[in-house]
């Protein structure tokens, strides 16, 4: 058994580039970005009214209390030509280039409208409510580094600067097998002694949401054979195999026998942590690169927490993403905690701020094979290994969960 620390370690440095490829706008949501993005414009491209107002020379409004006659129009996606002229004003809407001349502008609803002219009642300052051109960013500027997650804001940027294709890091293909003759499917009738697989529905969710793609999914039986077959099956198209269930000890857990019997070698196997202490990982080297196996347990709570854990940050690795590793929180205990010595822990908890510091509230019960305490975690406190007993408001490292 090895400490959390080192198993990480060793998952973290196991990992190998995948490649990269360019992709349309439109698909690259969740993926990584393979090279940096240099602003081909400034943003905004031009100075424009931040709301529907008057365009205005600030000098005309100095004295406050004053009329100033309408002199046009200016809806967006307009360009007028002719200056904006002493005691005049132009009606613009959100998003309009600033007319020449003007150099702020009124907010509609700051003045009264005549059908020829408006009446201000007090100063505007120069530059009041225009977007200046390259506020955002510059022309020739960084937009977005290399190694960047690109979730919906980067993308809606990337749309705003009129890049149409970027390229990506390769998604890692990732299997899911559920193991275990008790299994059965959510369209199935359980028999007695059944379950429904839980860890199939989880690890989809989980997958996505990493930026990652499910490349197979599949149940194996307690069988030596058959799992050998379902392996072998899942390599086809797989970088990444992820099994539950049948990595402990008992007469059943072959996966590990399956493992070694597909030819991949081990790492390790079983860590100083709770949930989850019979993790697997294993790799196996092709002539096309690596395929990495991780063995997770067959309890669901454990599964959920070992994929933020360990798979989370190690799809990243293999993405090239800078961001891979889980948010870290210095968080306070809300209550004290007991434990044995020798195992990390991890706590299901949800987060909330009290006098500037965050506190850290256990979510329901900590059973690994419990699935409904999950379900409103923020982050998942570190109950180091050598502890016993922390008194509540004692200070602990926590990850924000990524599901």
């Amino acid at each position: 058994m090895i400490e959390y620390e080192d198993a990480r370690k060793a998952v973290f440095e196991a990992a190998r580039p995948l490649g990269t490829e360019d992709v349309p706008l439109e698909e690259a949501f969740r993926r990584v970005l393979a090279a940096d993005i240099v602003s081909p414009r400034a943003l905004p491209s031009f100075d424009n009214s931040a709301m529907d107002g008057y365009a205005v020379r600030s000098l005309d409004t100095a004295a406050g209390m004053v009329s100033l006659c309408l002199a046009g129009e200016a809806p967006a996606g307009t360009v007028l030509s002719e200056p904006v002229a002493p005691g005049t004003a132009v009606k613009i809407m959100t998003g309009a280039p600033i007319p020449p001349g003007a150099d702020a502008v009124i907010p509609r609803e700051d003045v009264q409208e005549g059908p020829e002219e408006i009446v201000v009642s007090w100063p505007v300052a120069s530059g009041a409510n225009i977007r200046r051109s390259g506020e955002d960013i510059r022309k020739g500027e960084t937009a977005l580094e290399r190694g960047a997650f690109l979730n919906s804001a980067a993308v809606g940027f990337l749309a705003a600067l009129g890049i149409a294709k970027v390229s990506v890091s390769l998604r890692p293909a990732v299997a899911a097998i559920t193991t275990g003759g008790e299994i059965r499917d959510v369209t199935e009738t359980l028999d007695p002694g059944a379950i429904y697989d839980s860890n199939s529905h989880v690890l989809r969710a989980q997958i996505a949401s990493a930026g990652a793609q499910l490349s197979f999914a599949g149940r194996a039986a307690d069988d030596l054979g058959a799992t050998v077959a379902i392996l072998r099956d899942a390599l086809r198209t797989s970088r990444v195999v992820l099994t539950t269930g049948g990595v402990s000890m008992g007469d059943y857990d072959l996966v590990r026998d399956a493992f070694e019997a597909i030819g991949a070698r081990s790492v390790f196997w079983k860590v100083a942590q709770k949930p989850g202490m019979p993790l697997a990982f294993y790799v196996l080297e092709g002539a096309d690169g690596p395929r990495w196996l991780f063995g997770l347990p067959g309890n669901p709570g454990a599964v959920m927490i070992l994929f933020e854990e360990y798979v989370r940050p190690f799809l990243g690795l293999l993405s090239c993403r800078s961001d891979f590793l889980p948010e870290e929180l210095e968080v306070r205990l809300s209550r004290e905690m007991k434990k044995k010595k020798g195992r990390l822990h991890f706590l299901r908890v949800k987060l909330s701020m009290r006098s500037g510091e965050i506190w850290a509230e256990e979510t329901g019960g900590q059973g690994s094979g419990l699935l409904r305490s999950m379900v409103p975690v923020h982050a998942l406190a570190l109950i180091p290994a050598d502890a016993e007993f922390l008194p509540a408001a004692t200070k602990v490292k926590a990850h924000r969960v990524g599901w």
